[in-house]
């Protein structure tokens, strides 16, 4: 995992140091997030969770489950998906592109789950995502 452009800051991330450090990323960014709290009525909670480089992230997790993680890099959004054994099989039968297809089929399998890892850095990129959400954890009912 690279490291976080905000790795380091002791305090959570304005809303104008992630539009900066995200560039040209930021409607991906918002694309996301939107996507997210609008599909599963939720909002992100901003954590330092997780291994030192990985810096400040926004958490989404819905009654009590993880849903994703995403962290803020210069010009990228780093999407942490964890999938179980069936979720990762039904994942597999997703039309992705080539590099989230690879990252998911790379990745091991353990105890609890698969940890992907995906740079997000365009509409493709972000729309695989999506799709990985939805093939981990179905929205309520009344929201698609």
């Amino acid at each position: 995992m690279t490291e976080s452009c905000f790795g380091k800051s002791k305090h959570q991330p304005t809303p104008d140091e992630i539009r900066s450090a995200l560039g040209s990323c930021f409607p991906l960014w918002e694309r996301l997030t939107t996507f997210i709290e609008k599909s599963y009525q939720i909002k992100g909670t901003w954590s330092k969770w997780g291994p030192a480089k990985s810096g400040w992230n926004l958490r989404y997790r819905r009654k009590g489950k993880s849903l994703t993680a995403l962290h803020p890099q210069r010009e990228r959004i780093l999407a942490q998906v964890v999938l179980g054994k069936a979720q990762a099989e039904h994942a597999l039968q997703l039309k992705l592109g080539d590099e989230i297809s690879q990252i998911l089929r790379e990745a091991p399998q353990l105890r609890d789950g698969r940890w992907l890892y995906i740079p997000v850095t365009s509409e493709s990129d972000a729309e695989d995502v999506e799709q990985l959400l939805l093939a981990k954890m179905r929205p309520p009912r009344n929201t698609l």
